[in-house]
């Protein structure tokens, strides 16, 4: 075991494995709640040592390694950020806790398997009335805490000029992030279909973030190494194809293009404008997943796709009264308070 410990135990564990975008979802609350962060994953371990060295972070080689610490150290709590209670359900005496790494229009966060943990916590509304409707609120298990991740943006604690300048982009030109998710059978990223359009004839005048899913990179290596190469003759485009935290990139753009993911549902809370890239007709699309679409153009087409990010820049407050809408929906009491939260209702389990 390898230990970053400059916090201490209370009994709190956290666990992230290889998937670094979960990162954020983690580290907030483990600043408000204490405890520490245990992962199988070099790369996650190396992130948050370097990134967050103020937090207690514990490597082990293995799952098992993992499980004896964790009972050497008498944890009694463990918050997940994906479905991994599988590893941990026959530690004696430990409850669990699920904190999503998102907050999706996706089915994936609305498994049934929300139901093995003691306590899941709920970002908004809207997965409110989704769970609701599952039946999985029953037990009661589920509660709404709105979402620590942006807790910095809602606290007015990000600013745009300075993200800007710390990636070396001129914050006097308006800037658009591209954020496509990872490409599943679904068809929900954008990446394959609107990717050459992304990289080609970029105006002058712009700024151009691309934030990559980590997974691309991960499994379609070669895909964004033509990608970089292609982006690479634009001096205003900044590319990140491994960057665990899309919040800075986010608070640096005027304007997302995004696709059916939970950066999408993030960026609401900028209220700036949003563009929608669809790999597939419009028609094929349930009316649950692309509930957000709301929120901005859809681009079916990727030859339209700049003169669509013109017409969005030049009418910023088009969409404003359904941002409105979907912000006040996704979000539980958006006061930069929700890592609170999270923490009063940790402790309120480590007591029952």
């Amino acid at each position: 075991m390898r230990e970053n410990s400059p916090g201490n135990g209370r009994g709190i564990a956290y666990f992230i494995d290889f998937s670094i975008q979960e990162i954020p979802s983690i580290v907030y609350i483990a600043y408000e709640t204490g405890g520490t962060i245990y992962t199988d994953s070099e790369q996650t371990y190396t992130f948050l040592a370097e990134q967050h060295p103020t937090l207690s972070v514990s490597l082990g080689e293995t799952i098992a390694a993992i499980k004896a610490k964790m009972v050497q150290d008498r944890v009694k709590v463990i918050v997940y950020p994906d479905y991994h209670i599988r590893y941990f359900r026959d530690l004696p005496g430990v409850k669990h806790v699920q904190v999503f790494h998102g907050t999706s229009d996706k089915r994936y966060d609305y498994s049934k398997e929300v139901s093995e943990y003691d306590l899941f916590f709920i970002s908004g509304k809207a997965a409110f009335e989704r769970y609701e409707k599952r039946g999985l609120l029953k037990n009661n298990k589920g509660i709404l805490i709105g979402y620590p991740k942006l807790d910095r943006v809602f606290r007015g604690e990000i600013d745009r000029d300075a993200e800007l300048l710390k990636i070396g982009l001129d914050p006097l030109k308006k800037t658009v992030l591209y954020a496509p998710t990872w490409v599943d059978r679904a068809y929900n990223s954008s990446w394959k279909k609107f990717r050459q359009a992304i990289a080609s004839d970029i105006p002058e005048d712009l700024n151009l973030i691309v934030k990559l899913h980590p997974n691309i990179k991960r499994y379609r290596p070669g895909e964004v190494e033509d990608f970089a190469r292609a982006l690479s003759r634009w001096k205003s485009a900044r590319l990140f194809e491994v960057d665990p935290d899309p919040v800075p990139r986010m608070a640096a753009s005027d304007l997302l293009m995004g696709d059916v993911s939970a950066v999408t549902r993030e960026f609401l809370a900028f209220r700036r404008p949003f563009l929608f890239l669809s790999s597939k007709p419009t028609w094929l699309w349930s009316r649950q997943k692309t509930a957000l679409w709301e929120c901005g153009e859809v681009v079916n087409a990727p030859e339209k796709l700049w003169e669509a990010v013109r017409r969005a820049l030049a009418d910023p407050g088009r969409y404003t009264p359904a941002i409105g809408r979907q912000l006040d929906r996704t979000f539980y009491k958006p006061d930069g308070k929700a890592a609170q939260r999270a923490k009063e209702a940790i402790y309120r389990l480590l007591a029952a």
